[in-house]
């Protein structure tokens, strides 16, 4: 049985807009995004990923959840504090007692944490596709994702190359 993996929306555009979408698939196999997430990544647009986005959605290793699987008053509880996209991701998360949530905004990340669920962020998702043989530099695409508005500090760009023994 495959583990039950969700993504919020900007993991999935940043890896995207670099050309490295295809490793979620070659580690986690399949992503579930709940509808809001799906509306934020206007797949099959001519923004930079889009295509990439799209092509995933069609070949179905990216897969929105039906609305209905996601618990209103939790979603109505979340959007208090967080964004739609985000909101919808960490209910989807608990009502599925999903193994992880891929998620980079630290209000999110917070309070999934706070709620129980096992978060990773794109910077771990490199890490894990060196370690597995799929990249050959987590500075080099954390770079690419600097370049291309991505906000993460040198700080932890700098961390995430030594945990990837760089």
């Amino acid at each position: 049985m495959l583990p039950v993996i969700i993504a919020d929306a900007s993991p999935l555009i940043g890896l995207a807009k670099i050309g490295r979408l295809n490793l979620l698939q070659h580690l986690y196999q399949h992503i579930l995004i709940p509808p809001a997430v799906h509306a934020e990544l206007q797949a099959g647009s001519l923004r930079p990923g889009g295509a990439e986005l799209q092509q995933a959605l069609a070949e179905g290793w990216l897969e929105t959840a039906d609305y209905a699987a996601i618990p209103a008053a939790a979603v109505a509880e979340l959007k208090q504090r967080l964004d739609p996209g985000e909101a919808e991701a960490i209910a989807l998360a608990l009502h599925l007692s999903a193994d992880l949530l891929l998620i980079d905004e630290q209000r999110g990340r917070v309070v999934a944490q706070q709620k129980g669920v096992r978060i990773i962020g794109t910077g771990i998702v490199l890490v894990t596709a060196k370690r597995r043989g799929h990249i050959t530099s987590v500075r080099t695409e954390l770079d690419a994702l600097f370049r291309c508005g991505y906000r993460l500090s040198a700080r932890l760009r700098e961390q995430l190359a030594v945990m990837a023994g760089e």
